[in-house]
């Protein structure tokens, strides 16, 4: 084990007043490879909070106990001067929806009881939900010692579990789904404030019962340390044998959600133009998206491995454009994928072929253009209008969408925007403690 050393950084509070303690519960923490519940629990305790993260063993994403950490043991350490209170759990994350179930569960129950001396000591938890299990510890807490938590809506459940292809059919779904109907309806209940990551999520939750008034939007923000406006890294297009080509980008996952044929499939009408698309990253669809190109024939579709995120923003900064892509998919609608902060970030103008919250969020911004989700003809069409910008409007795009992070998805923005959240919930708890009490 390598935790890192040196002593927590807690706010001082105002003069007179006492620090508000957050229990933060969150199944994933580093040095698994989940960095926003870090972020938070970093933000959080420069905000005059308190702030001691519950988690889990660390087994994400291989479903492998990390090297110096018992799977079966409790412990001790401090990140980024942050104290880590570590449960046991089962680990798992590989395609078998019992193994998944015990991991999830296993976390639950390990947090609301081998976890117990955080939540009771705190004045309020905060519920990283994703997955949605982890609020277990915080209805627990709430029933048991009158603790009020924030629960942070990541991804919408059951929808999520079922577009991930666990359950998605037959006997097992028609149980699961109204028992996680329920569950949910009751993390939300019990929840003093609920923070949903775009509007659209938001206007979902309020039309499955949530009270508007229970319901704030505070987004997901990037890692600005790394992802921030950059020179373009000058190798790239002589590697692909570019050079006044128009490129287009997508970096990130390739899998079943991104829907990432459609992009080829546009290509395939484009071919009068000097136009490329690149395609960074790796996924279980990426072998399928290689043949895909070789057999229309496509010699602008590029394949790039992987690259170190600090990389990333000059790679992005040697294209012409971003593309955001997600399947046509409900649950889409209320999804704003991470790689938009990252791209509006780094000053970068957009092509989203997407539903929902990520076009609305580029057409505000005055970031980029949109176009229909799982529809290549008209993604061809957007992409054939993008080229025939200037690029010096294109850079333009891009400041923009510099501009709208920075005053709505930036971290100052949201993260006082949660702890004005957290602090108003705990009171609460310091008002009158030990007391229960219904939603």
């Amino acid at each position: 084990m390598s935790p890192d050393t040196g002593l927590p950084r807690f706010g001082g509070g105002r003069s007179g007043q006492s620090v508000p303690r957050v229990a933060f519960v969150t199944q994933w923490f580093a040095p698994e490879p989940t960095t926003t519940p870090v972020w938070i629990a970093r933000s959080l305790s420069e905000q005059d909070l308190r702030v001691e993260v519950l988690t889990g063993v660390p087994n994400y994403p291989t479903g492998n106990v990390h090297d110096g950490y018992s799977s079966w043991r409790r412990t001790r350490e401090v990140h980024q001067g942050v104290p880590v209170r570590r449960v046991p759990l089962y680990p798992s994350h590989d395609q078998s929806a019992v193994r998944r179930v015990a991991n999830y569960a296993s976390y639950a129950a390990s947090a609301a009881t081998l976890g117990a001396s955080v939540l009771r000591s705190a004045d309020v938890a905060v519920i990283y939900s994703t997955p949605a299990t982890a609020a277990a510890a915080g209805i627990y807490a709430r029933l048991r010692w009158g603790l009020p938590y924030v629960l942070m809506v990541m991804d919408v459940w059951p929808d999520s579990v079922f577009a991930t292809g666990f359950l998605t059919g037959g006997a097992k779904r028609r149980i699961a789904e109204p028992a996680l109907t329920w569950y949910t309806e009751q993390t939300y209940r019990w929840a003093s404030h609920i923070t949903a990551t775009s509007p659209g999520m938001r206007d979902a939750l309020v039309s499955r019962g949530v009270p508007e008034d229970k319901v704030s939007v505070v987004y997901s923000w990037t890692d600005e340390k790394v992802m921030r406006p950059s020179e373009p890294d000058r190798q790239l297009r002589a590697s692909l044998g570019l050079s006044d080509e128009f490129v287009l980008m997508y970096g990130g996952n390739h899998g079943a959600a991104q829907n990432l044929d459609v992009a080829v499939r546009a290509m395939g009408e484009l071919r009068d133009l000097p136009i490329h698309l690149v395609l960074v990253g790796d996924g279980i669809e990426k072998v399928g998206l290689r043949s895909l190109a070789s057999d229309l024939g496509l010699r602008s579709v590029h394949f790039l491995d992987p690259v170190e995120p600090e990389r990333m923003p000059a790679i992005m900064a040697a294209a012409d454009m971003q593309l955001v892509a997600l399947a046509d998919e409900e649950l889409f609608r209320f999804t704003l994928p991470s790689k938009v902060q990252s791209i509006l970030a780094c000053a970068q103008p957009i092509v989203t072929c997407a539903p929902g919250d990520a076009a609305r969020v580029v057409h505000e911004a005055g970031a980029g253009f949109s176009s229909p989700a799982g529809d290549p003809h008209q993604l061809a069409k957007t992409i054939r209008q993008a080229a025939e910008v200037p690029r010096g409007e294109l850079r333009s795009m891009g400041r923009a969408g510099y501009a709208y992070y920075r005053s709505h998805l930036s971290e100052e923005i949201n993260a006082r925007a949660l702890a004005g959240i957290v602090r108003a919930s705990s009171g609460r708890r310091r008002r009158g403690r030990g007391t229960g009490g219904t939603p």
